[in-house]
């Protein structure tokens, strides 16, 4: 129990130090220029956003969060400041509108969160992926380790720190610290860190102290302000009840609205990507929308007290997680925030800012390679180069920016790699698939036989212009005089876009030119998108269009047998009905003779699922339906019947109950063949029974094979 508290006692004061330091850096950002005069008062508004986001780990799901002033959110509240300082505000003093504009900025942002976690919209950032978040750790590494160089020599990662640093390469603070990070690393590969950490600042500042303060004084690099943090003092407050204004600073904050949408914004973003690349981080999930309420909670407290919004640190997370910090560590920034606040600052002028920027710099390594190095055996190149690509536009131009410019980056590549994927579920002929129709054996036949002409292709997911593309490449792979019938099926498609439609109308318009048959299966995503699109396209010219793969079928099975009926109508009609079979009209007479009829009106029931039954009938007229029950008892249709099949026949040879109902969907006449007229047909007229089991069979093996085939296309 003690040897918890005082892990998270000393993790508080180190994050805390740490916490300090950053606090300072920001007021100096956010209150620049003209408003310089006023940094006491910036700093007493920063340790106070410091100070309420020190609660956060007290009542987050994980205890090891820490809350505070944030880099994003400052560089935008600097913009704003600095724009307003720079409109003429005769009634308004300048501090004042400052101050004003941090605490409507605060509730504006405040309220975003809470109403995003109101509606449920956090989730969102799920879809963020994985190469993103990691260039936003690789990118807040690189920000730490650029803060810790400031840190120790007041020289950032940035281009001007470089050049600086360039031009005065000899630094022996740089070189101390650099040989710190390295004695770190040694002794964390053997130790405890949360046992490591609070002993090097203790170790390091007595050292540092013993060195520069008695070691060496009068030499140049051993100057105090060198390497010591300077002491606070005379802090200011403007509390938000004193605060003094005109309607003209209303005026303008009502003119800056589009920066308040901007900031609440880019606060909100950083929040939820903070929480998600801390998922990576810790190994597990969190609430995103408990995660906002509480950011909106406390950047209103923070605003009632004359602070601002803060945002959960990714860097200040890590550290206090590995150095042992929990629940009472938050406690503990906010009392070294409120003890700086309240004039003990003096303290931070024994601390040397080596040692927490080493700190500090260690850290912010080990998540660059954790982050970008360590990830080059696990990413592809294009993810790795993604990684890299966010990075440097977040050292280029910013957090925003690179995290913009990954999530459009990310977002490319996957439109590039989507549309390389299969996008054909099926890619096959009529002569392979066909409808729920059940039809007799010549018509089978002739669709094993002529239905290659007819060309199917089925299309699912999203239909985005760069799978329609890949659609239309396979269109026109394809020899033209090859299929004279041209099926497309996005019954399964999930939704198209508008230059996708674009592409599939290229293929109406190529087919129609060559007066070939087109037919369009759409589901009920694509079908409004097409009937608009198709407007333009002459009526005549039109394709078909279903709602159903199994209607495209059937039309175009239909169209196919219709070509063989206009070249065969002046055939035999005595071989037309369900006894074509049958070469001879004399034959059909002397079958009909074993056969009885049987009369449907539309509704009634041929035989039901689960009946006993041994005959088989044969479709004169009308149409019926198979139908089967399902889940929950629903029926569900399997075939449609129409005049000249047969159906039944297995039951005539097998005797089993049926395995489903037939129902009439219209007035129907069937002729029936019993069981016992079977046997009566084997004795008197064997012939005739060896070409109806002739018959059966042939039937019974093209529905097989094409269900086959139609597999083995669905599986491939």
């Amino acid at each position: 129990m003690l040897k918890g508290l005082a892990k998270q006692l000393s993790s508080g004061l180190i994050l805390g130090l740490s916490t300090v330091i950053y606090a300072v850096s920001y007021a100096a950002l956010i209150f620049s220029g003209d408003l310089s005069a006023f940094l006491p008062y910036a700093l007493t508004i920063t340790l106070i956003t410091a100070a309420v986001g020190g609660l956060y780990g007290v009542f987050s799901e994980e205890a090891t969060f820490v809350n505070g002033p944030d880099s994003n959110t400052s560089s935008v509240l600097a913009g704003m400041v600095a724009a307003l300082a720079a409109t003429p505000l005769p009634g308004t003093h300048p501090l004042h509108a400052a101050v004003a504009l941090l605490l409507l900025a605060s509730v504006s942002t405040a309220l975003a969160y809470l109403l995003i976690e109101r509606f449920g919209a956090a989730r969102l950032v799920r879809f963020i992926p994985f190469q993103v978040m990691a260039g936003f750790l690789a990118s807040t590494g690189w920000l730490m380790s650029s803060g810790a160089f400031n840190i120790i020599a007041g020289t950032p990662l940035s281009a001007d720190g470089i050049a600086a640093i360039l031009e005065q390469p000899w630094r022996p603070e740089l070189a101390v610290g650099v040989l710190l990070v390295v004695a770190l690393d040694l002794l964390t590969r053997r130790f405890n860190a949360a046992i490591v950490f609070p002993l090097f600042i203790v170790v390091v500042s007595v050292v540092v102290n013993l060195v520069i303060l008695l070691g060496c004084p009068g030499v140049p690099s051993c100057q105090p302000e060198r390497w010591f943090f300077q002491p606070f003092t005379r802090l200011q407050w403007l509390p938000p009840w004193d605060l003094r204004f005109d309607s003209s600073l209303l005026l303008e904050l009502a003119r800056m609205a589009p920066s308040f949408f901007a900031l609440a914004f880019v606060g909100t973003l950083t929040v939820l990507l903070s929480l998600s690349s801390l998922e990576l981080t810790y190994k597990r999930d969190f609430a995103l929308e408990p995660a906002l309420r509480w950011h909106g909670r406390l950047t209103l407290a923070a605003a009632a007290l004359g602070g601002y919004m803060g945002v959960i640190s990714i860097g200040r997370s890590t550290m206090c997680r590995q150095t042992g910090g929990g629940r009472w560590t938050g406690l503990v920034i906010c009392a070294v925030s409120l003890a700086v606040l309240f004039g003990l600052g003096w303290v931070m002028a024994w601390i040397p800012k080596v040692a927490l920027g080493a700190l500090v710099l260690y850290l912010g390594v080990h998540m660059l390679r954790q982050w970008l190095w360590d990830l080059r055996k696990d990413l592809n190149r294009t993810d790795l180069l993604q990684v890299v690509g966010i990075l440097a536009c977040v050292i280029a131009f910013g957090y925003v920016v690179g995290f913009l410019a990954g999530l459009l980056a990310a977002c490319i590549f996957f439109v590039v790699n989507y549309s390389h994927m299969p996008y054909i579920r099926l890619d096959t002929t009529l002569a392979s698939v066909r409808s729920s129709v059940i039809r007799d054996v010549a018509d089978q036949q002739h669709l094993n036989s002529a239905g290659a002409a007819c060309r199917i292709g089925r299309f699912e997911g999203f239909i985005f212009f760069g799978v329609a593309n890949s659609i239309y490449e396979w269109y026109r792979a394809a020899p033209a005089q090859q299929f004279s019938v041209l099926l497309l099926d996005f019954s399964h498609a999930k939704g198209i876009d508008q230059s996708a439609v674009a592409v599939i109308q290229k293929i109406v318009r190529n087919e129609a030119a060559q007066e070939k048959c087109l037919i369009l299966s759409l589901s009920e995503a694509l079908h409004d998108s097409f009937r608009s699109a198709l407007q333009t396209v002459p009526e005549a010219q039109r394709p078909g269009i279903t709602r159903s793969f199994d209607a495209a079928l059937e039309r175009a099975e239909e169209f196919v047998l219709a070509a063989r009926q206009g070249a065969t109508d002046s055939a035999d009609s005595s071989r037309a009905g369900p006894l074509k079979f049958l070469e001879s009209a004399q034959d059909q007479q002397d079958f009909a003779a074993f056969l009885d009829s049987v009369h449907l009106d539309a509704g009634d029931t041929l035989f039901e699922e689960g009946q006993a039954s041994d005959e088989t009938y044969f479709v004169e007229s009308g149409r019926l339906e198979v139908v089967k029950l399902g889940v929950h008892r629903m029926p569900v249709r399997l075939a449609k019947v129409f005049a000249g099949s047969m159906i039944g026949e297995m039951a005539l040879y097998s005797g089993l109950p049926r395995s489903a109902s037939v129902i009439a969907v219209e007035a129907a006449v069937l002729r029936v063949l019993t069981r016992e007229g079977w046997m009566r047909m084997k004795q008197h007229r064997p012939d005739l029974a060896t070409r109806l089991d002739h018959h059966v069979i042939l039937s019974l093996a093209n529905t097989v094979g094409r269900a086959s085939t139609a597999l083995s296309q669905q599986e491939d």
